[in-house]
């Protein structure tokens, strides 16, 4: 035993060099990196007494675990459940090649394989699947695959060689233990691990192991720890409508990855859920599968016809309650004050109240959807940016017919449309030092401050659109009216009062130089033989006008 002792000891604080040359004296492989040659001396020249198969560490007590581990010098507290995951990882498992990220590249089968060995529910699709390996990867990072600095240096006394459990020996009734207590009764094989005394004397952890494996390692007994872990899942089922409405919240997202999943959990902290314990953290991704396959079921059943009588009379009770329901869910969203988890449990407590069937997925998939397309349409009225509406408005005036224009107003057009920016702030300036005022004197102070700036703010054709979108901006930024905003020519056309104005201001004209003016076609066609002339010539004018009537209104049209 002393000599295998020294063997242990001299395998956890080797180097790769040293590991290779014992591994080539007892003929076993070299291969692998450093710790996976470490693990495969330990398991076959440490214990090569101890089965270490699935079925082997399933069958090992919770203090013998415990010996196992920090033989192997990886973290050796923690539940029973988390050892024997922990211990499997270590001897059967590579961390290079297993981890959080490498798990969406695995298929289903192995992704089956892996649930099992590590004792958690295999059923539903492969995300689900890589949620539960992915916690357990996540709850067990750091604590298998590397054996732990401490023991690595020798800073720590040497782990004992645990004796094969076959071989312990087994308290039998006339030990003297059971001589001196006998109104104690006796421990039965059956007893859970966690209820046991952790081992590990305080004496035998120096600060460096202590600081390494955390402060659990220290702690006298696991019952304490099972103790806060069992309060911990009390508090969650208590709170399970909460938490099932906050997954339903994170799987809108679709598809998670494992790093979502991790990052999901770790955000239930701040709302009083203790996800350090790793019961908590089970129950959580037994949660998040369960969801995920209520939430297929749902969307699957709204694609479907009612599959029985009760279902379909649920479903016309749903319909009944359509309108209500939408005006009970506006009320509820502002009550709950953006606390979106509180809103959904509110609003499917009153759904349940008003007698609707929540058990059945084609209802709660419904109650659910118009809460999620209610949550959606919030947020898209929420998304409206007021300052690109108002500078969008602006881009579409300075461009508007640019195509008709020249190359030189076209690019100092385009130069504005790209510091719109900038257009913004100098309007505002400027309004703002001439107390809230647009007038012609702030469009000439506007045009001379950009044409000292470089911009050809003069031209004939982009002067009239510049203060046309800088009267937009100000309307926006609610420095002027609508009716104070600067148009651009032609937008005269908008009003009919003012087209009906102009053309009753020519007749007025007509008259006063002695001539009835024409209304109709056929009152020119009626007209006496030696007045052709002249109503030709009225023909013509009227022709004109109407020509320019015509392009105001396509200018009309095309700039509404």
């Amino acid at each position: 035993m002393v000599d295998r002792a020294d063997l242990l000891v001299t395998i956890q604080t080797g180097r790769l060099e040293e590991l290779k040359e014992i591994a080539a004296n007892h003929s076993i492989s070299r291969t692998g990196s450093v710790e996976r040659l470490r693990v495969r001396l330990i398991e076959q020249l440490i214990l090569d007494e101890e089965e270490l198969a699935w079925d082997g560490i399933q069958d090992m007590s919770n203090r013998h675990l415990t010996d196992v581990l920090k033989v192997f010098g990886i973290k050796s507290s923690g539940s029973h459940k988390d050892k024997r995951q922990r211990l499997w990882l270590h001897v059967h498992q590579d961390p290079k090649t297993l981890s959080i990220d490498t798990l969406p590249d695995m298929n289903r089968d192995d992704l089956h394989e892996l649930c099992a060995r590590l004792e958690m529910p295999r059923s539903g699709n492969k995300t689900q699947l890589v949620a539960r390996v992915g916690g357990v990867l996540s709850s067990q990072e750091g604590a298998w695959g590397r054996i732990k600095r401490s023991v690595k240096r020798g800073a720590v006394a040497p782990a004992k060689v645990p004796a094969s459990q076959k071989e312990a020996p087994i308290p039998v009734e006339n030990t003297p233990i059971q001589e001196n207590t006998m109104d104690v009764p006796a421990i039965e094989e059956d007893t859970p691990e966690e209820e046991t005394v952790v081992e590990a004397p305080l004496e035998e952890v120096t600060p460096d192991e202590a600081t390494e494996d955390h402060v659990a390692d220290t702690r006298p007994l696991s019952s304490t720890i099972e103790a806060g872990a069992e309060i911990a899942l009390n508090d969650l089922q208590s709170r399970e409508a909460e938490v099932r409405s906050l997954i339903r919240d994170f799987l809108l997202l679709g598809d998670q990855t494992p790093e979502d999943i991790t990052a999901f959990i770790e955000d239930l902290k701040p709302r009083g859920f203790a996800v350090q314990h790793s019961i908590v953290r089970d129950a959580i991704l037994d949660l998040v599968a369960e969801m995920a396959e209520r939430r297929a079921a749902e969307q699957e059943a709204q694609s479907l016809l009612p599959g029985s009588w009760r279902e379909r009379q649920a479903i016309r009770r749903f319909e009944e309650l359509r309108n209500s329901l939408l005006d009970v869910l506006e009320e509820t969203l502002l009550s709950a004050r953006g606390d979106i988890p509180a809103a959904r449990m509110g609003f499917e407590n009153h759904a349940r109240e008003s007698g609707l069937d929540l058990e059945l997925p084609a209802i709660s998939g419904r109650i659910h959807a118009l809460f999620d397309l209610q949550i959606s349409l919030n947020e898209m009225e929420m998304n409206v940016d007021p300052v690109a509406a108002r500078r969008d408005r602006a881009i579409r005036l300075l461009l508007r017919r640019v195509d008709e224009i020249d190359a030189t107003a076209r690019a100092t057009l385009e130069r504005m449309e790209m510091q719109i920016e900038s257009l913004e702030r100098i309007v505002e300036t400027v309004i703002r030092r001439n107390d809230g005022q647009f007038t012609s004197l702030e469009h000439s102070l506007m045009i001379r401050f950009l044409e000292r700036r470089g911009w050809d703010a003069n031209h004939p054709e982009v002067r009239p659109r510049l203060i046309a979108a800088a009267g937009a901006l100000a309307v926006e930024m609610g420095y002027i009216s609508e009716d104070q905003m600067p148009t651009l020519p032609g937008q005269i056309a908008l009003d009919p009062e003012r087209v009906t104005n102009v053309v009753e201001t020519l007749n007025e004209v007509l008259e006063s130089f002695g001539r009835k003016p024409a209304r109709t076609v056929e009152e020119l066609d009626n007209n006496e033989e030696e007045n052709v002339d002249e109503a030709e010539v009225a023909r013509r004018t009227l022709d004109a006008a109407d020509a320019v009537l015509d392009r105001l209104r396509k200018m009309t049209e095309e700039g509404a």
